[in-house]
């Protein structure tokens, strides 16, 4: 078998194994303590989904789906996921998603996390564990494959299925796993209420779970994965670990209420430290603890991080 870009080739299932997830790690090196981060990510993901991952023969194309990913050939018997760390832009941290996906199923054969290199030295173990968990998540399609246009398989066939719907100027997740398990929160909304993007639940009304918006601001914690993740994973295909779900409740009030911030991060009554001349990056900002978006003339503002120049820097999410 010969190709361009990607032969594969679905193995018997008599060989299959429990789901798992193997990450390679590119570009700027790791310390010790990031690697095994990096791999808890992994096993807490992997550990959630209960369905295996079936093996498939590839043969992929070096700088596919990414700039920098190498060639690879053989058997896949786990999830590929890349991690490359590199510079990305000052309001980017990381970012994850799926590369070619299988027929039938429309299930991920591997991805790519990039990570930002700067900034990731002063990053607390827990916020770079929280990041992974997110952009895996994002690998295997929560929040990257919600919409029909991008859920087309590696022979070209495409899933007329679509998980987000638009009721006036508002975005709203409709899978039927995740509206149900958003039904036993007491929402009430059309659907799951999603941000503009429609890749995260809504930073305002999902407040602090690992998929919503607001999980971009730095609480010195693991954000918890609901049943709301898990029923999205559902929706995709997975079979689930519902006993993985972390308790979780929607929020009475604004989200500041929810979110508690580590007392390890910033100490109540501790002055935040910001570097003479403003953070150098949204992720060093928000490893310091600093409350985002970051306005013009508040400590750590920067106009290298002020990208539109509207006067707020780091405004967007992860």
């Amino acid at each position: 078998m010969s190709c361009l870009l990607l032969c594969w080739t679905l193995l018997g299932h008599a060989g299959a194994a429990s789901f798992g997830i193997e990450t390679r790690l590119l570009g700027r090196p790791l310390t010790a303590q990031q690697q095994a981060t990096v791999r808890e990510a992994a096993d807490r993901v992997g550990a959630l989904i209960t369905s295996p991952y079936a093996p498939v023969r590839v043969e992929i194309a070096a700088n596919d789906c990414d700039q920098g990913l190498p060639k690879v050939q053989g058997t896949l018997k786990k999830l590929l996921v890349f991690v490359v760390v590199k510079r990305l832009g000052d309001d980017v941290y990381a970012t994850g998603m799926p590369c070619d996906l299988r027929d039938g199923s429309y299930l991920p054969v591997y991805g790519v996390i990039d990570l930002n290199a700067d900034g990731l030295s002063e990053l607390a173990r827990e916020d770079l564990l929280d990041t992974m968990i997110h952009e895996l998540l994002h690998v295997l399609g929560v929040g990257t494959l919600w919409e029909a246009e991008y859920r087309v398989s590696i022979s070209g066939d495409t899933d007329e299925r679509s998980f987000v719907r638009r009721v006036g100027g508002a975005l709203y997740y409709t899978g039927p796993h995740a509206l149900a398990a958003y039904r036993t929160l007491g929402g009430q909304k059309p659907g799951v209420p999603l941000d503009p993007d429609a890749g995260h639940w809504s930073g305002r009304a999902v407040c602090a779970e690992i998929l919503s918006g607001a999980a971009g601001d730095f609480t010195g914690r693991v954000n918890p994965v609901s049943v709301l993740t898990l029923g999205a994973l559902e929706d995709l295909g997975y079979r689930v670990n519902r006993a993985g779900a972390s308790s979780f409740k929607l929020p009475q009030g604004s989200c500041a209420a929810q979110i508690k911030k580590d007392a390890s991060v910033n100490p109540p009554g501790a002055p935040m430290r910001v570097p003479q001349g403003g953070f150098a990056t949204c992720a060093a900002a928000r490893a310091a603890g600093a409350s985002l978006p970051i306005r013009r003339g508040q400590p750590g503002y920067r106009v290298g991080l002020d990208g539109d120049g509207d006067g707020l820097a780091c405004e967007t999410g992860r």
